[in-house]
């Protein structure tokens, strides 16, 4: 609790005195505080002149002012020794504060990093992401239906989706999460491949029609666990860092600053695709994709 009061008057104290906002503050404060001691002497000397039967001439209200204003700078002058002190209180609640502010910053950043490494771990694993069925190849074009499954709900198809396209030699694009030195120094390969486009020998990588697999928030599929199934961090708190998580890949620089993804780069698997062709989509624990023959049974 004495820490928390400590923390809002270091805020406040900072946002009086570096703020323009409370320049402001500060400026119309004194302006006002004059205003009020000026109007209060001009009044007293009034009722004395009254009751003297006379008027304040308005040269006679000049030096009322004038003394008046003169009796604020000698008490700041009598009071600057408090003054002084105040300020010295003033920098040590700052500094206190902002010491407190810090400490609890790299407290947070260390609780999330190892709550986003927990994150990884429940990501790591073999998993069949999608079926591919290749409908028709005709005239170099071709036509396919690629069906994502969502691994919180095994019972049910997550999307299907139809794709058409130029070509015959067929690119399924990702992007590959490379993680922080400190989780590969400790003996473990930790990349994450997402799939997320299609090219081909005739559609270049930039031209890329782009797969889905992805829910309403931008999460992937792939990245879905029943609650039974996450380990080592509460469900709720999975989620919230599974889509920060997801929101800091999308940016290389933003990436790196978050302290966890070392790396961003693509990663495409190839195929050449004939019409009744079907295969499964799978990201492996080691980080890559992989396409495999479905044969029927």
């Amino acid at each position: 609790m004495a820490l928390e009061i400590v923390k809002k008057v270091s805020s406040a104290i900072l946002f009086l005195t570096t703020n323009p906002i409370g320049y402001i503050i500060d400026g119309s404060l004194l302006i006002l505080f004059v205003i009020f001691t000026l109007a209060r002497s001009l009044r007293r000397e009034r009722l004395l002149a009254m009751a003297a039967g006379t008027q304040l001439s308005g040269a006679q209200k000049f030096f009322v002012c004038l003394d008046e204003l003169g009796s604020l700078f000698a008490a700041l002058a009598a009071n600057l020794p408090v003054l002084l002190v105040v300020a010295v209180l003033s920098v040590s609640v700052v500094a206190i504060g902002e010491t407190v502010k810090k400490v609890e910053s790299s407290l947070e950043a260390a609780s999330r990093i190892k709550e986003l490494q927990t994150v990884l771990r429940n990501l790591e694993r073999s998993l069949k992401v999608a079926e591919i069925r290749v409908l028709s190849t005709q005239n170099d074009r071709t036509t396919f239906e690629i069906t994502f499954f969502d691994p919180a709900n095994q019972q049910s198809i997550a999307e299907t989706k139809t794709i058409s396209i130029d070509g015959r030699d067929i690119y399924i694009d990702a992007i590959v999460l490379n993680f922080d030195y400190s989780e590969i120094a400790s003996g473990r390969r930790v990349n994450i491949a997402i799939p997320y486009r299609v090219f081909s020998d005739v559609v270049p990588q930039i031209n890329g029609i782009s797969l889905g697999g992805v829910d309403s928030k931008g999460i992937p599929y792939m990245f879905h666990r029943a609650d039974d199934d996450i380990y080592g961090i509460a469900p709720e708190v999975y989620r919230e860092r599974l889509a920060e998580l997801i929101k800091i890949s999308s940016n290389e620089s933003s990436a790196r600053s978050a302290g966890i993804v070392r790396s961003l780069y693509g990663s495409a698997l190839h195929r050449r695709f004939s019409a009744g062709d079907r295969f499964e989509l799978r990201v492996e624990q080691t980080g890559g994709l992989t396409l495999r023959e479905r044969f029927p049974f």
